[in-house]
Parts: C-alpha cells; sequence; structure tokens
C-alpha cells in the first residue's frame, strides 16, 4: 500500500496527517452484534421478490448499469433516515402497475355509468377496491404493496433496551427482531386522492364516449386513475414476527430512530473545479479534526484569545461609535415611521465558536506533501481525491457509532475515478478498513476488481433478466451449496480469483479451450452478422475440456446463457469412418453432460453425432449449449482440422499428395506445416508422398496461433468458419 502513495500526506493546517493515519480519537467499542442480517425487497421497480443477507463484516452489490442496484439502495437509505420517502407510481414495478390498472379501468367505466353524483360514484369505486373500510388486504382489488423487510440479529450479550419493545417471538433461540416497511393505499387515503381528482377523472371518462377513436383517451384515463393512486399511497412500518404475518404499526421516527445510517453515494463531491466544489477535502478534515480533544480546547479558548487583543486595542468601541455616527441619519427617519420607538443601531464584533469554525474552514487547506514540496488539494486526481474522501467519512462515522444501533456505512461505487490498479489496491484497504474498525458495510459495485477483493460468500449480485425486471442473487448461499464438495468448492476458491468477475457481469458466456478458438471468436463478433451479440458483455472464460462442466454450478445460479465450444478429441489413431464412428471421446465435459442428459457415461462419437443432432446437447433446461464437431464437420476432432475441412471441403481422414499441400499453402498463403518424406526410407525421396488434414494438423501443433493468424489477416474467416462455431453463436446470440 505504501509503494501505491508512495510519501504522500495530507496537511490540514498545521495538523500532517501522513501514510493513511488519521487525527487520534479513538473510542474503544469491541465487536458489534446488533446488526442488519437480512434484507427483502418486494415491489418495487425492478425488484418483484428478493431477499439477501448481509455479512458481519463487508456485505459487495455488484451489478451492472441499470440493474437497480442504485435505487434500491436509495430506498433503505431514504427509509433508515429522517424525512418522508419518495415514493411514486413509477417506483412499482411496470408490470403489475399496468395490470393492475387494466384490470380496473372497467370497474371504474361501470362506477361512472351507474352513479348519479360525485358522492356515490366515488362510494361505488372504493367499495369495489377495498372489502372493508378496514380493508383486509388479500381481498382488496389493489395493487400489493411495495414493501421492504429487515431481519437484525443480537447475541444473548447485547444492550437491546431500544429494541426490546419490538420483541414479537418468544422463542429463546431466536435472536432476531423483524420490521416490514410499506407503501400502500388506505381506503382513507385513496378516497380522499379520488375526491380531489373527481372532476379531471370525469372528463376524461367522457372524452372516451365523444371520441371517434378512443385508444389515447383510455390511456389518458387510466394515467389519471395512477396518479391517484400515487397520491393516495401511504408508507407504515411494522414489527412483526418471524413469518411476518402477525404485524403491529409502529410511529415511522421511532423506527428510524433504531439506525445509525450513514450514505456515500456516487455523486459524492470532489475537487474539481469545473463543477464548482472547492476545498471538499479541507471542510472534511475540519470536521474530523474538531473530534479531538486537545483541538476541541483549543477551540473553545480560541476566541477569546482572538478577543483578547481585539479589545485591547479599542476595535470594538470604534466599531461601535463610527457605526452610531455612520447610521444616525437613517435611525432618525426609521424612528419617525415607527412612532420613534426605535432603538439606537450599531454594529458589533461576536466571536464564538461557530464564528472561529467557519474562518477555519475558509483559511484551512488540505496539501500534499511530496519530497518536501506541497501540492494543492485540487493538484491530484479525482481518483486519489475521491479515495480520501471516503476514508474521512468513515473515520468520521467511526467516532459516531452507537453500539445500542443498527450501524450501517454504505458506499456506492467507491472505485468511481480510479483505474483499476487504484480500483484494486483501495479496495483491498477499504476491505480492511471495515474489519479493523468493526463496521458494518454495505458497498454497490460494477467494477471487477472490487468484485476479485471480496470473499465469494459476501458478494450479491444485481442481474436484469430483462428490460423491466432484475433478481440478486446472493453467493453465500451458493457458497453453502459447494460444503459437501471439497473439490467443486476448492475449484470455485481457485476460479474466483482468475475469471469470476467476468462471469458476474456478463449478458452471456463463452467457454472455450484455447488461444485460437479466442483470436476466432474475438475476430467473428466483429463481423455486421453478430452485431448484435458484439453489443453484450460476453465472458470469454478459457478452459480446457477437463474443466469446462464445473462451471455448471454458477452459471445456472446465475441464469446465464452459455455456449461451451471444445474439440470432440476421440483417438487419434481412428483413420477410418467405422473407427471414428466407434471411438469414444476424451473430453470429460462432454462426458459429463451427456451422462447428465442421457445417463450413459462413456458415449461413442456415433452416440455424439446423434445427439448433437436431436438438438439434445442443450442442457440445464435450455441455459447452456455445448457444441463440438458434428457430421458436417466431416470426422473433425480439433477446430483447426474443422476449419481445413470446410476450407478444402475435404474428410480429415482423405489423403492427398504432398505436392497438393505444397501448392493450396502457397495460393492461400496459410501457415501450417507439410510434413516431410521419411528420409531414412529410400523409396518415399522417389514418391510423392499423400497426407491427410490429420496429419498437417499434427505436425502444426506448435504454430496454431500462427494459422489462426494467417486465416484472419488473408481474410478467410467466413469461408473456413466451421457449422458447430457458427450453430454455436447464432443460438447464443438469438
Amino acid at each position: 500500500m505504501s509503494r501505491f502513495i508512495g510519501r504522500f500526506g495530507l496537511i490540514v493546517g498545521s495538523l500532517i496527517i501522513s501514510e493513511w493515519g488519521f487525527i487520534k480519537s479513538e473510542i474503544h467499542l469491541g465487536v458489534l452484534k446488533l446488526l442488519l442480517k437480512g434484507v427483502t425487497i418486494q415491489n418495487y421497480r425492478k425488484f418483484k421478490n428478493e431477499a439477501f443477507s448481509m455479512a458481519d463484516d463487508v456485505t459487495l452489490l455488484a451489478g451492472a448499469n441499470n440493474s437497480g442496484k442504485t435505487s434500491m439502495i436509495n430506498l433503505i437509505g431514504s427509509i433508515m433516515q429522517n424525512g418522508k420517502t419518495p415514493f411514486f407510481i413509477s417506483d412499482i414495478p411496470v408490470r403489475l402497475s399496468k395490470q393492475w390498472v387494466d384490470e380496473v379501468y372497467e370497474t371504474f367505466i361501470l362506477c361512472f355509468k351507474e352513479g348519479d353524483d360525485q358522492l356515490s360514484t366515488v362510494e361505488r369505486i372504493i367499495n369495489k377496491l377495498f372489502s372493508t373500510e378496514l380493508f383486509n388486504l388479500e381481498c382488496d382489488l389493489i395493487i400489493p404493496a411495495t414493501s421492504i423487510r429487515f431481519r437484525i440479529d443480537y447475541s444473548e450479550e447485547d444492550d437491546i433496551r431500544k429494541f426490546a419493545d419490538f420483541i414479537m417471538d418468544l422463542n429463546p433461540d431466536n435472536k432476531s427482531f423483524y420490521f416490514e416497511y410499506s407503501f400502500q393505499p388506505t381506503y382513507v387515503s385513496f378516497g380522499q386522492a379520488l375526491e380531489e381528482n373527481y372532476k379531471k377523472l370525469y372528463a376524461r371518462y367522457k372524452k372516451i364516449h365523444s371520441s371517434k377513436d378512443p385508444t389515447l383517451k383510455i390511456r389518458q384515463f387510466k394515467e389519471v386513475i395512477l396518479s391517484i393512486y400515487e397520491a393516495s399511497i401511504i408508507e407504515k412500518c411494522y414489527f412483526s414476527d418471524s413469518d411476518y404475518t402477525d404485524k403491529v404499526e409502529i410511529d415511522i421516527s421511532t423506527f428510524r430512530r433504531l439506525f445509525n445510517f450513514r450514505y456515500i453515494n456516487a455523486g459524492r463531491p470532489l475537487d474539481d473545479q469545473s463543477n464548482g466544489n472547492f476545498k471538499s477535502l479541507s471542510k472534511n478534515m475540519v470536521e474530523l479534526a474538531t473530534h479531538d480533544e486537545k483541538l476541541g480546547a483549543l477551540l473553545e479558548n480560541l476566541p477569546d484569545q482572538i478577543l483578547s487583543p481585539i479589545q485591547d486595542t479599542e476595535i470594538i468601541d470604534k466599531v461601535r461609535d463610527t457605526s452610531v455616527k455612520g447610521l444616525s441619519n437613517a435611525v432618525k427617519t426609521i424612528a419617525k415611521a415607527s412612532g420613534g420607538n426605535t432603538g439606537s443601531m450599531i454594529l458589533d464584533i461576536d466571536i464564538n465558536e461557530g464564528t472561529i469554525t467557519s474562518l477555519l474552514n475558509q483559511i484551512t487547506n488540505t496539501k500534499y506533501q511530496y519530497e518536501g514540496y506541497f501540492l494543492n488539494e485540487a493538484s491530484q486526481g479525482l481518483g486519489y481525491s475521491n479515495m480520501i474522501y471516503i476514508l474521512l467519512q468513515l473515520e468520521t462515522y467511526k467516532r459516531k457509532i452507537d453500539p445500542l444501533l443498527v450501524n450501517l456505512f454504505v458506499v456506492e461505487e467507491p472505485e468511481s475515478h480510479m483505474h483499476p490498479q487504484m480500483q484494486r489496491i483501495f479496495g483491498k484497504y477499504l476491505k480492511d478498513y471495515y474489519l479493523q474498525k468493526k463496521i458494518q458495510g454495505l458497498i454497490t459495485t460494477h467494477s471487477g476488481e472490487m468484485v476479485r477483493l471480496t470473499e465469494m460468500k459476501n458478494l450479491r449480485v444485481s442481474r436484469p433478466i430483462d428490460q423491466l425486471e432484475s433478481k440478486i442473487y446472493d453467493f453465500s448461499m451458493f457458497k453453502k451449496g459447494l460444503s459437501g464438495d471439497t473439490t467443486l468448492d476448492t475449484f470455485y476458491d481457485w476460479f474466483y480469483e482468475i475469471g469470476f468477475s467476468e462471469i458476474v457481469f456478463a449478458d452471456r458466456v463463452i467457454l472455450y479451450e484455447g488461444d485460437t478458438e479466442r483470436l476466432l471468436i474475438r475476430k467473428l463478433l466483429t463481423l455486421d452478422i453478430y452485431e448484435e451479440l458484439n453489443q453484450k458483455y460476453i465472458a470469454y472464460v478459457q478452459v480446457g475440456g477437463a474443466y469446462a462442466h464445473k462451471y455448471s454450478k454458477v452459471i445456472n445460479f446465475l441464469k446465464i446463457k452459455t455456449l461451451v465450444l471444445t474439440d470432440l478429441d476421440y483417438k487419434k489413431d481412428a483413420t477410418t469412418v467405422e473407427a471414428v464412428k466407434e471411438s469414444k471421446t476424451t473430453n470429460a465435459t462432454i462426458n459429463t453432460y451427456y451422462d447428465l442428459s442421457k445417463e450413459i457415461k462413456s458415449p461413442t462419437i456415433l452416440d455424439l453425432y446423434e445427439w448433437k443432432d436431436k438438438g439434445e446437447n442443450k442442457i440445464l433446461g435450455g441455459l447452456v449449449l455445448i457444441n463440438y464437431q458434428g457430421k458436417s464437420e466431416q470426422y473433425a476432432r480439433t477446430l483447426e482440422e474443422a476449419m481445413l475441412s470446410k476450407f478444402y471441403n475435404l474428410n480429415v481422414l482423405e489423403k492427398k499428395d504432398r505436392s497438393f499441400w505444397i501448392e493450396k499453402r502457397n495460393s492461400d498463403n496459410l501457415k501450417y506445416t507439410i510434413p516431410n518424406p521419411d528420409k531414412s526410407k529410400k523409396d518415399d525421396l522417389d514418391k510423392d508422398e499423400k497426407y491427410s488434414i490429420r496429419d498437417i494438423v499434427r505436425h502444426s501443433e506448435n504454430n496454431k496461433t500462427d494459422f489462426m493468424y494467417s486465416v484472419i489477416l488473408n481474410g478467410l474467416i467466413e469461408k473456413m468458419l466451421p457449422n458447430y462455431i457458427k450453430e454455436g453463436l447464432d443460438w447464443l446470440q438469438n
């Protein structure tokens, strides 16, 4: 870490802070046990019914842009902090609100037809939507509530005095509190909103019947219904049992007082002069410095110390006297206008802690110390300022931790403005900081570097399943599912450090075997026919045939459409068609998936051809396509064999004269090796030897990359594209 930072330090006035050291004013809190352990979100924007657990230390919520993670955290923050939570009809899942308004449209129309006046019409509508005045939510014809549920755990030694009133379950083994925060109309609130908007709604109703094409008017009528629904939404809070069936309403402010919540959003102010933010680090450093006992004592005495010399020089008396003389005419005029009751007006000097702190903010600057030079706060990049800003906020928050409350510190996208190397180093430091300071935290990110630094059990992933809905995947559950398989558990620990983050953010995954496949696929996706696929985030994972099947668990868990491209790999000495068909593959991935599909562990190549022809190589409910060389590749067993077979339209077992291969190689400018005749056999030198595609590929084993480069650079990629790869990419795109 110190190598990354160099010898930078921070100077605040006369306070020097270097090598990540902070002003000492520690509070020894021990391990906090009142922890937020579970969150469930129902019917909020892209989340229909999603739950995830919280780690005791740091939970990382990763997801691509537009996956819903930021809106969810904003909602949680609004609920836990003071003030009315902003909630709109657009916060209800689009499908849900549309389904509801389409369903109740006829109800509104019917009530307008039957109603004689406003009062009776409103009453009819309310009675149709709500079962009783007290309303049974299960029977009401209203949108299911948007709700956020919280589970808070504690231990026996914890002081739970502020939570004691919210114990619902008397089971001594249950060490949890349960709360639900909901948004939904009531019978009364909906009736009031309907009355207030009745004229507007009735006007839309009349236009529907007077219009030749009522489509637009119907849509406008429904929009008013939705606006009425929005205006009637009431936020409520309950404590409950573990099933959230037995609930008792509590005051919202009472609920909020149970949390010490701090949220740093991605739009945090940094020292960017272009957006008008100046000295933000300095202000935060001064605020942090005021917590120091010595500085606090200094600030208490400072007003008197400053005031004393001012009094000695009679400056205050002179200011007062001058102000009276300068304002005398104005005072007389005002006195006449107010009946002569206006007292004398003077200028006075008031010096106190507040004015001194304000003065410190104005005169104190944060500077970077480097090899005897002092650089201004804005001289460093935004990435560095962002890093310092977050650490200052954490250090300030640490001093406000209350062991009687649920303490939660949330940082949105700490990697903002940072390049990957800086993300990795700062991410590790941030993780260690949370652990050392005993702070429960939630970090949102779309950085692969941040994901790699987090333990799998602490990872939660928000993924869109379509444009309107997202799901949250809790990897603590995934990790538990691996606990019975030591080999697989070890594999995922290794894989997590290598390329796991690519899969987390991916729209599609391609598992491939070697460098030549990677070069081919990358180039193919630049073609116009794969433009749509190229616009998606694709995770390219290089893995041999012996290990590709081990990715099934995570692919199935995240529900990612995945293409597995692998080689048929039957024995090389199978040199006749019949021998090939009777041969068996050594590819563990193909054998594993075939066994999963057909319950046969060792299929023949003929079995695999038929399996592929029938489309049975789509597995895990159609989530994964495992594709390899088939009949159309004319008995090829590798990618290179398949490409040459396609280009020359030859059975890979068919032999051609050496002169044929020399002529073809020279004319096509392809890089492959043609075997030389056996010089130990004189007869071989006198005749033209015959070689098959398999012979060519076997002798070109050490030049596979050169071969693929020659294909790409000579513009032959489409002409040499094997059918099994084209089939796979077409399936992945569609």
